[in-house]
């Protein structure tokens, strides 16, 4: 009984807050339960050779934010079953990240379906990486479904393509490591080709050809063999569906979301390039061993991309807005001159 009062005094307080704040709340329990716990595994780097790479999570919880901005006033449907069914989605959510990340059982029960299904488990943490991702997909469809019904879950679909992009890569990389997936590694050497083609620009004794980038640095030498998630690839797929989406979730005219996906798919293209080339270039100018060269690639890791996206839309958005107003701003009446007639 007592357990059931509190449950009931949580519920109560809900009416307070917003339907929309109740739900990003909801979502990021888990997430901040799991960063709490194990803020160790939050790296923003891709997950591999021993880092995991949680910080992802967040940037779900960012865009289930940006989708909420969009919607109106909504309630949360406080039916005796839909509080229960509630409850226990958080519960069951809550237990399992904790256990994923903190327990051996269940991280090592994902570790040994893997490697039957054919994950390279040993040397990476991807399949691991892509079970998150499916959790919290789930759990984000399951908790929109039981507080505000099945019609509410299209949106917010900007957080659940970001995740389910993010399973997807998780699930070549863990099932087709290193260069073996030959069309994502064909864009790994076009990035490195596009580094190569800067560092020219510069004037930089750094080379790139197909996937290995050498680095003639001032305090050593550096040979990289590049594969497809060290360079972002999954980042710029990912990122540019998300770009994609967002531009056609805008009240805008078809010409002008059209123009905003290409500006934001090709520049998030670029700033890859522009990230991969300031990690050579770290490497040419700072780096005196690989391990620091390693510890500058994960610290700048997919932090650029947020910023981006965020400076994309405060731009499209404040573009939109100026667009809007000037549309909607009242045309001054000329006034009519009356003639006068002499008689």
């Amino acid at each position: 009984m007592g357990n059931r009062r509190k449950l009931n005094q949580v519920w109560e307080s809900l009416p307070r807050i917003s339907g929309r704040d109740t739900l990003l709340l909801l979502a990021a329990i888990p997430v901040l339960s799991l960063f709490v716990m194990a803020p160790q595994t939050f790296e923003l780097s891709w997950a591999g050779f021993g880092k995991l790479g949680r910080g992802g999570l967040f940037f779900v919880l960012f865009f289930l934010g940006f989708d909420l901005l969009d919607l109106p006033k909504v309630k949360v449907q406080r039916s005796r079953k839909r509080r229960v069914a509630g409850a226990i989605i958080v519960l069951v959510a809550v237990a399992y990240f904790l256990e994923v990340g903190l327990g051996e059982t269940v991280t090592g029960l994902i570790y040994d379906l893997g490697r039957m299904l054919g994950a390279s488990g040993d040397v990476s943490n991807s399949f691991l990486m892509a079970t998150d991702y499916v959790a919290d997909s789930i759990y984000l469809v399951a908790l929109t479904a039981a507080l505000f019904g099945l019609g509410m879950v299209r949106r917010i679909i900007t957080p659940i393509v970001f995740a389910s992009g993010m399973l997807v890569f998780y699930l070549l990389d863990a099932f087709f490591p290193y260069g073996s997936l030959g069309p994502l590694q064909f864009w790994a050497n076009f990035i490195v080709a596009g580094v190569a083609v800067l560092a020219r620009l510069f004037g930089l004794p750094i080379d790139g050809f197909t996937n290995h980038l050498n680095i003639s640095g001032l305090h050593g030498y550096f040979r990289l063999v590049v594969y497809w998630p060290s360079v972002g690839v999954q980042s710029i797929l990912i990122y540019s569906v998300v770009m994609v989406v967002i531009a056609a979730k805008l009240q805008a005219p078809r010409t002008r979301k059209l123009i905003y996906a290409l500006v934001g798919v090709s520049g998030t293209i670029l700033l890859n390039v522009v990230r991969i080339f300031s990690i050579a270039y770290y490497g040419y100018a700072y780096a005196t061993t690989g391990q620091q060269l390693d510890a500058f690639h994960n610290a700048i890791g997919e932090i650029l991309f947020p910023i981006w996206i965020v400076v994309f839309l405060m731009l499209i958005i404040k573009l939109e807005d100026h667009l809007t107003g000037r549309r909607l701003k009242p045309q001054p009446r000329r006034r009519r001159i009356k003639r006068q007639h002499r008689r």
